[in-house]
């Protein structure tokens, strides 16, 4: 089993990072916008579900009256509604977030769609199939690819001083094979999600950015949302990359 090794990161003194998050109204985006609200500003991406802005974590006490406490200045979580399957939305999602924080620290693909049925199954379609490739595994690498030709390129050594990463969600199943759950496709879109992984971050590392996976099980009946964001918040904050976290309701694996 692989050990993840912490790396703390500071520039100028300065810890907190800014986030693009897609998939920010579902389970897991919600949940790390909430857990992590005060360690990263947050670019949130959403399209069917409205958005709640998570509450503030951290506050101002008053050291003569504890009772009277402030929301600490400085937190910003912004939005921005799109279809992420329209490839002309993917310049005006970065846009958007280069415009609102002047930067992206850490890239979250953590918006996914999933159908499962048997292939010969009226209740799957190959379009159903193409749909599951398209937004679990083309869509991350549209936005990896416009972040780094719009702002990533040109910075490496920037990219490596503040360890900038990509944390692509991905699953056990695109590491395994279910039986008799009617995975095929979703199974094929988060395998195809970790061999662009794989590539990106060989290719990444040329302007210092590292890229990796996490690959939780079903969530949260075998392990927990807020564990998955635990991880996602770690890969960002380690040194490995092309490798992918594997989390199981019995332990961590690192492939």
């Amino acid at each position: 089993m692989g050990q993840l090794r912490h790396r703390a990161v500071a520039v100028n003194g300065i810890q907190r990072r800014v986030c693009l998050l897609t998939g920010a109204s579902g389970r897991l985006g919600s949940t790390f916008s909430r857990l992590y609200g005060h360690r990263y500003d947050i670019a949130a991406v959403y399209y069917t579900r409205p958005i709640v802005k998570p509450p503030d974590m951290c506050w101002d006490i008053d050291p003569l009256d504890p009772c009277v406490r402030k929301p600490t200045s400085g937190h910003r979580f912004e939005t921005i509604r799109a279809d992420l399957t329209d490839p002309f939305e993917v310049p005006r999602i970065v846009n958007f977030a280069l415009t609102t924080f002047g930067r992206v620290d850490l890239l979250v693909n953590a918006a996914a769609i999933a159908r499962c049925a048997p292939l010969l199954s009226a209740d799957l379609t190959i379009e159903d199939v193409t749909r599951m490739l398209d937004l679990n595994a083309v869509v991350p690498l549209r936005l990896a690819v416009e972040l780094a030709k719009r702002f990533w390129r040109a910075r490496a050594a920037e990219n490596t001083a503040i360890n900038r990463s990509i944390v692509n969600i991905s699953s056990t199943s695109g590491a395994y094979i279910f039986s008799g759950l009617g995975q095929s496709g979703y199974s094929a879109s988060k395998a195809a999600l970790n061999m662009l992984t794989c590539h990106m971050a060989e290719e990444f590392s040329a302007f210092g950015v590292r890229v990796n996976s996490v690959a939780p099980d079903t969530l949260p009946q075998s392990v927990t949302t807020e564990s998955v964001c635990d991880a996602i918040a770690r890969v960002d904050r380690d040194a490995m990359t092309g490798r992918m976290l594997l989390l199981e309701a019995d332990g961590e694996t690192v492939l």
